[in-house]
Protein backbone atom coordinates (compact mmCIF):
# COMPACT_ATOMS: atom_id res chain seq x y z
CA UNK A 1 0.00 0.00 0.00
CA UNK A 2 1.31 3.38 -0.76
CA UNK A 3 0.30 6.66 0.53
CA UNK A 4 -0.16 9.37 -1.76
CA UNK A 5 1.09 12.39 0.41
CA UNK A 6 3.57 14.82 -0.18
CA UNK A 7 5.83 16.18 2.99
CA UNK A 8 2.97 15.56 5.28
CA UNK A 9 2.80 13.54 8.61
CA UNK A 10 0.42 10.71 9.06
CA UNK A 11 -0.63 8.99 12.54
CA UNK A 12 -0.63 5.58 12.02
CA UNK A 13 -1.71 4.48 15.87
CA UNK A 14 -4.58 2.52 14.76
CA UNK A 15 -2.95 1.26 12.06
CA UNK A 16 -0.86 -1.63 13.54
CA UNK A 17 -0.15 -3.54 10.56
CA UNK A 18 0.85 -0.62 8.18
CA UNK A 19 3.10 0.13 10.68
CA UNK A 20 4.69 -3.49 10.92
CA UNK A 21 5.17 -3.22 7.24
CA UNK A 22 6.93 -0.08 7.36
CA UNK A 23 9.38 -1.13 10.15
CA UNK A 24 10.46 -3.94 7.66
CA UNK A 25 12.08 -1.66 5.15
CA UNK A 26 14.50 -0.73 8.17
CA UNK A 27 17.10 -3.07 9.63
CA UNK A 28 17.92 -0.61 12.25
CA UNK A 29 14.93 -1.12 13.50
CA UNK A 30 14.49 -2.47 17.85
CA UNK A 31 12.05 -4.15 20.27
CA UNK A 32 11.57 -0.05 20.78
CA UNK A 33 10.07 0.20 17.61
CA UNK A 34 7.76 -2.40 18.13
CA UNK A 35 3.87 -2.65 19.64
CA UNK A 36 5.13 -4.81 22.07
CA UNK A 37 7.23 -1.88 23.76
CA UNK A 38 4.77 0.81 23.38
CA UNK A 39 1.97 -2.24 25.00
CA UNK A 40 4.59 -1.77 28.09
CA UNK A 41 4.75 2.16 28.47
CA UNK A 42 1.26 2.60 28.25
CA UNK A 43 1.19 0.68 31.44
CA UNK A 44 3.35 3.39 33.15
CA UNK A 45 0.76 6.41 31.65
CA UNK A 46 2.71 6.97 28.41
CA UNK A 47 0.41 7.70 25.45
CA UNK A 48 1.94 6.69 22.16
CA UNK A 49 2.27 8.21 18.85
CA UNK A 50 3.41 6.76 15.67
CA UNK A 51 3.87 9.16 12.85
CA UNK A 52 5.51 8.31 9.13
CA UNK A 53 6.16 10.84 6.25
CA UNK A 54 6.44 9.52 2.53
CA UNK A 55 7.46 11.84 0.23
CA UNK A 56 6.84 10.66 -3.66
CA UNK A 57 9.09 12.83 -5.24
CA UNK A 58 12.40 10.77 -4.51
CA UNK A 59 10.07 7.76 -2.75
CA UNK A 60 11.98 8.58 0.97
CA UNK A 61 10.14 7.67 3.89
CA UNK A 62 10.81 8.69 7.56
CA UNK A 63 8.70 7.65 10.58
CA UNK A 64 9.07 7.21 14.33
CA UNK A 65 7.69 6.20 17.48
CA UNK A 66 7.07 8.56 20.00
CA UNK A 67 5.91 7.98 23.74
CA UNK A 68 3.88 11.39 25.60
CA UNK A 69 3.10 12.17 29.24
CA UNK A 70 1.21 15.13 29.67
CA UNK A 71 1.89 17.80 32.58
CA UNK A 72 -0.07 20.71 33.59
CA UNK A 73 -0.05 24.05 31.88
CA UNK A 74 -0.62 22.58 28.56
CA UNK A 75 3.04 20.83 28.86
CA UNK A 76 4.52 17.72 27.30
CA UNK A 77 7.14 15.15 27.50
CA UNK A 78 8.06 13.16 24.13
CA UNK A 79 10.30 10.39 24.65
CA UNK A 80 11.49 8.42 20.92
CA UNK A 81 13.77 6.20 22.47
CA UNK A 82 13.91 4.01 19.04
CA UNK A 83 15.18 7.07 17.35
CA UNK A 84 13.48 8.93 14.12
CA UNK A 85 13.91 5.80 11.58
CA UNK A 86 14.52 6.71 7.41
CA UNK A 87 15.44 9.66 5.93
CA UNK A 88 16.12 12.54 8.22
CA UNK A 89 15.96 14.78 5.38
CA UNK A 90 12.23 14.89 6.05
CA UNK A 91 12.32 16.25 9.93
CA UNK A 92 11.60 19.95 8.54
CA UNK A 93 9.30 21.37 10.66
CA UNK A 94 8.47 17.90 12.84
CA UNK A 95 8.79 19.53 16.10
CA UNK A 96 6.17 22.32 15.46
CA UNK A 97 3.90 19.43 13.89
CA UNK A 98 4.37 17.37 17.06
CA UNK A 99 3.23 20.11 19.24
CA UNK A 100 0.43 21.18 17.23
CA UNK A 101 -1.04 17.17 17.28
CA UNK A 102 -0.79 17.06 20.79
CA UNK A 103 -2.38 20.62 21.23
CA UNK A 104 0.17 21.76 23.72
CA UNK A 105 1.79 24.95 24.29
CA UNK A 106 5.16 23.69 25.47
CA UNK A 107 7.00 20.53 25.06
CA UNK A 108 10.07 18.86 25.38
CA UNK A 109 11.09 15.90 22.65
CA UNK A 110 14.41 13.65 23.61
CA UNK A 111 15.04 11.32 20.67
CA UNK A 112 17.60 8.46 21.01
CA UNK A 113 19.20 7.47 18.06
CA UNK A 114 20.37 3.92 18.05
CA UNK A 115 22.13 3.57 14.71
CA UNK A 116 25.70 4.05 13.85
CA UNK A 117 26.98 7.91 14.09
CA UNK A 118 27.12 9.42 10.82
CA UNK A 119 28.09 13.11 10.67
CA UNK A 120 25.82 13.96 7.92
CA UNK A 121 23.20 12.51 10.15
CA UNK A 122 23.97 15.20 13.27
CA UNK A 123 24.21 18.10 10.69
CA UNK A 124 21.13 17.67 9.63
CA UNK A 125 19.50 17.31 13.22
CA UNK A 126 21.22 20.58 13.97
CA UNK A 127 20.31 22.23 10.68
CA UNK A 128 16.78 21.70 12.03
CA UNK A 129 16.88 22.85 15.75
CA UNK A 130 18.02 19.74 17.64
CA UNK A 131 20.76 19.70 20.39
CA UNK A 132 22.48 17.97 22.04
CA UNK A 133 21.25 17.24 25.63
CA UNK A 134 23.03 18.17 29.04
CA UNK A 135 23.07 14.98 30.26
CA UNK A 136 21.87 11.80 27.99
CA UNK A 137 19.97 9.43 29.52
CA UNK A 138 22.76 6.78 28.58
CA UNK A 139 26.01 6.74 26.89
CA UNK A 140 26.44 6.35 22.91
CA UNK A 141 28.03 3.26 23.03
CA UNK A 142 27.27 -0.12 22.45
CA UNK A 143 28.66 -3.22 21.91
CA UNK A 144 27.32 -5.77 19.26
CA UNK A 145 28.60 -9.35 18.44
CA UNK A 146 28.33 -10.68 14.91
CA UNK A 147 27.09 -14.76 16.10
CA UNK A 148 27.94 -15.99 12.27
CA UNK A 149 30.60 -18.53 13.40
CA UNK A 150 30.07 -21.22 15.66
CA UNK A 151 30.23 -21.06 19.85
CA UNK A 152 34.18 -22.66 19.48
CA UNK A 153 35.24 -20.08 16.79
CA UNK A 154 33.65 -17.56 19.15
CA UNK A 155 35.12 -18.46 22.30
CA UNK A 156 38.49 -18.05 20.75
CA UNK A 157 37.88 -13.97 20.87
CA UNK A 158 36.89 -14.21 24.54
CA UNK A 159 39.43 -11.97 26.76
CA UNK A 160 42.13 -13.32 29.56
CA UNK A 161 39.82 -12.05 31.67
CA UNK A 162 36.76 -13.50 30.13
CA UNK A 163 38.13 -17.21 29.57
CA UNK A 164 39.13 -17.06 33.44
CA UNK A 165 35.52 -15.88 34.44
CA UNK A 166 33.74 -18.66 32.18
CA UNK A 167 35.81 -21.71 33.43
CA UNK A 168 35.46 -20.72 36.93
CA UNK A 169 31.55 -20.98 36.45
CA UNK A 170 31.73 -24.13 34.14
CA UNK A 171 33.04 -25.76 37.25
CA UNK A 172 30.79 -24.69 39.80
CA UNK A 173 27.69 -26.55 40.58
CA UNK A 174 26.11 -23.79 38.89
CA UNK A 175 22.82 -25.14 36.97
CA UNK A 176 21.31 -23.16 33.74
CA UNK A 177 17.63 -23.55 33.64
CA UNK A 178 14.93 -21.46 31.22
CA UNK A 179 13.17 -18.89 33.58
CA UNK A 180 9.63 -18.24 33.10
CA UNK A 181 8.88 -16.46 35.86
CA UNK A 182 8.78 -12.76 36.17
CA UNK A 183 8.71 -12.28 39.94
CA UNK A 184 12.27 -14.55 39.84
CA UNK A 185 13.21 -11.56 37.55
CA UNK A 186 12.26 -9.08 40.34
CA UNK A 187 13.43 -10.59 43.07
CA UNK A 188 17.01 -10.47 42.13
CA UNK A 189 16.58 -6.84 40.76
CA UNK A 190 15.64 -5.82 44.24
CA UNK A 191 18.72 -8.75 46.37
CA UNK A 192 21.14 -6.94 43.55
CA UNK A 193 19.73 -3.52 44.31
CA UNK A 194 20.38 -3.64 48.22
CA UNK A 195 23.72 -5.61 48.33
CA UNK A 196 25.41 -3.17 45.49
CA UNK A 197 23.51 0.43 46.67
CA UNK A 198 21.65 1.25 43.39
CA UNK A 199 19.17 3.79 41.96
CA UNK A 200 16.08 3.01 40.97
CA UNK A 201 16.79 3.65 37.88
CA UNK A 202 19.27 0.95 37.50
CA UNK A 203 16.75 -1.36 38.01
CA UNK A 204 13.21 -3.46 36.41
CA UNK A 205 10.89 -2.96 39.39
CA UNK A 206 8.32 -5.60 39.33
CA UNK A 207 5.50 -4.04 37.57
CA UNK A 208 8.09 -3.72 35.04
CA UNK A 209 9.20 -7.23 34.68
CA UNK A 210 5.43 -8.12 34.61
CA UNK A 211 4.46 -5.84 32.31
CA UNK A 212 7.35 -7.07 30.32
CA UNK A 213 6.96 -10.25 30.05
CA UNK A 214 3.69 -10.06 29.15
CA UNK A 215 4.23 -7.50 26.11
CA UNK A 216 7.02 -9.42 24.38
CA UNK A 217 5.91 -12.99 25.52
CA UNK A 218 7.57 -15.80 23.33
CA UNK A 219 10.62 -13.18 21.95
CA UNK A 220 11.72 -13.47 25.74
CA UNK A 221 14.54 -15.84 26.12
CA UNK A 222 15.65 -15.70 29.81
CA UNK A 223 18.04 -18.00 31.72
CA UNK A 224 18.77 -18.36 35.46
CA UNK A 225 21.46 -19.82 37.48
CA UNK A 226 20.79 -22.14 40.01
CA UNK A 227 23.28 -22.74 43.05
CA UNK A 228 23.76 -26.06 44.86
CA UNK A 229 20.56 -24.98 46.91
CA UNK A 230 18.38 -24.45 43.77
CA UNK A 231 18.42 -20.85 44.06
CA UNK A 232 18.45 -18.85 41.13
CA UNK A 233 21.82 -16.54 41.99
CA UNK A 234 21.85 -14.55 38.37
CA UNK A 235 20.12 -14.00 35.73
CA UNK A 236 20.59 -12.64 31.90
CA UNK A 237 17.19 -11.82 29.22
CA UNK A 238 17.20 -11.23 25.52
CA UNK A 239 13.97 -9.99 22.96
CA UNK A 240 14.84 -11.89 20.07
CA UNK A 241 13.84 -9.78 16.95
CA UNK A 242 14.38 -10.60 13.31
CA UNK A 243 17.42 -12.50 14.00
CA UNK A 244 19.03 -10.26 16.47
CA UNK A 245 19.12 -11.06 20.48
CA UNK A 246 18.52 -7.79 22.39
CA UNK A 247 19.69 -7.38 26.24
CA UNK A 248 16.82 -6.56 28.11
CA UNK A 249 17.38 -7.75 31.82
CA UNK A 250 20.72 -8.71 33.46
CA UNK A 251 20.83 -9.35 37.28
CA UNK A 252 23.54 -11.23 39.58
CA UNK A 253 23.33 -11.73 43.37
CA UNK A 254 26.47 -11.44 45.94
CA UNK A 255 27.06 -15.88 45.59
CA UNK A 256 26.61 -15.20 41.17
CA UNK A 257 29.00 -13.02 41.64
CA UNK A 258 31.68 -15.30 43.73
CA UNK A 259 30.72 -17.80 41.24
CA UNK A 260 31.49 -15.86 37.89
CA UNK A 261 27.27 -17.25 37.01
CA UNK A 262 26.81 -14.53 34.59
CA UNK A 263 29.71 -15.55 32.57
CA UNK A 264 28.44 -19.31 32.23
CA UNK A 265 24.72 -17.86 31.22
CA UNK A 266 26.28 -15.65 28.75
CA UNK A 267 27.69 -18.10 27.05
CA UNK A 268 25.13 -20.16 26.84
CA UNK A 269 22.51 -17.70 25.61
CA UNK A 270 25.11 -17.01 22.92
CA UNK A 271 25.36 -20.88 22.05
CA UNK A 272 21.56 -20.65 22.10
CA UNK A 273 21.62 -17.66 19.66
CA UNK A 274 23.77 -19.17 17.52
CA UNK A 275 21.46 -23.01 17.45
CA UNK A 276 18.79 -21.24 16.92
CA UNK A 277 19.93 -19.37 13.42
CA UNK A 278 20.14 -16.07 14.90
CA UNK A 279 23.22 -13.55 13.34
CA UNK A 280 23.40 -10.36 16.11
CA UNK A 281 23.86 -9.62 19.56
CA UNK A 282 23.03 -6.34 20.69
CA UNK A 283 24.70 -6.42 24.30
CA UNK A 284 23.24 -2.99 24.86
CA UNK A 285 25.09 0.39 26.31
CA UNK A 286 28.16 0.72 27.92
CA UNK A 287 29.78 3.40 29.40
CA UNK A 288 33.61 2.70 29.93
CA UNK A 289 34.01 5.98 31.97
CA UNK A 290 31.23 5.74 34.73
CA UNK A 291 30.62 1.60 34.20
CA UNK A 292 34.37 0.09 33.76
CA UNK A 293 33.13 -3.37 34.92
CA UNK A 294 30.26 -3.41 32.43
CA UNK A 295 32.32 -2.27 29.95
CA UNK A 296 34.41 -5.04 30.12
CA UNK A 297 32.33 -7.31 30.88
CA UNK A 298 30.87 -7.22 27.43
CA UNK A 299 33.79 -6.31 25.53
CA UNK A 300 35.47 -9.26 27.03
CA UNK A 301 33.47 -11.49 24.47
CA UNK A 302 35.37 -9.88 21.44
CA UNK A 303 32.18 -7.73 20.18
CA UNK A 304 32.40 -4.80 18.41
CA UNK A 305 31.81 -1.13 20.11
CA UNK A 306 29.44 0.77 18.14
CA UNK A 307 29.04 4.63 18.26
CA UNK A 308 25.86 5.78 17.69
CA UNK A 309 24.19 8.70 16.77
CA UNK A 310 22.61 8.49 20.35
CA UNK A 311 20.56 11.33 21.85
CA UNK A 312 19.03 14.71 20.81
CA UNK A 313 16.67 17.16 22.25
CA UNK A 314 14.50 20.33 21.38
CA UNK A 315 11.96 22.29 23.28
CA UNK A 316 10.77 25.32 23.14
CA UNK A 317 10.96 25.99 26.84
CA UNK A 318 14.19 26.75 28.89
CA UNK A 319 12.30 25.21 31.95
CA UNK A 320 11.73 22.39 30.50
CA UNK A 321 15.10 21.93 29.41
CA UNK A 322 16.74 22.26 33.15
CA UNK A 323 13.96 20.30 34.24
CA UNK A 324 14.84 16.82 32.11
CA UNK A 325 18.30 17.58 32.08
CA UNK A 326 18.14 17.45 36.08
CA UNK A 327 16.34 14.76 35.52
CA UNK A 328 18.48 12.83 33.71
CA UNK A 329 21.46 13.37 36.53
CA UNK A 330 19.33 13.03 39.56
CA UNK A 331 16.42 10.36 38.90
Amino acid sequence: MRLEIESKWIVLNKKKDLWLNHLKDFPETTYLNDIEWANHLEIFGWKTLRLIKIKNSDNSKTLLQAFIKFLPLSTAVIWIPGGIIGDLRNIVGLQEEIKKMLKVRFCIIRVRFTKVYNCLDEIELIKNKWQRPWMPFTSRFKVLLKLDNSIESLRKNFSRNWRRGLKKSSNSKLRITRINSYETVANLYKDMRLNKGLKLKDIYSEKECKSIFFAFKKKLLILGAEDEFNNICSIRGVIIRNGVLHDIFAATNNIGRLSSASHLILATLIEKGINKGNKEYDLSYIDPENSLGVYNFKKGLGGKVINTLGEFEWTNSFFLRILINLYSKFK
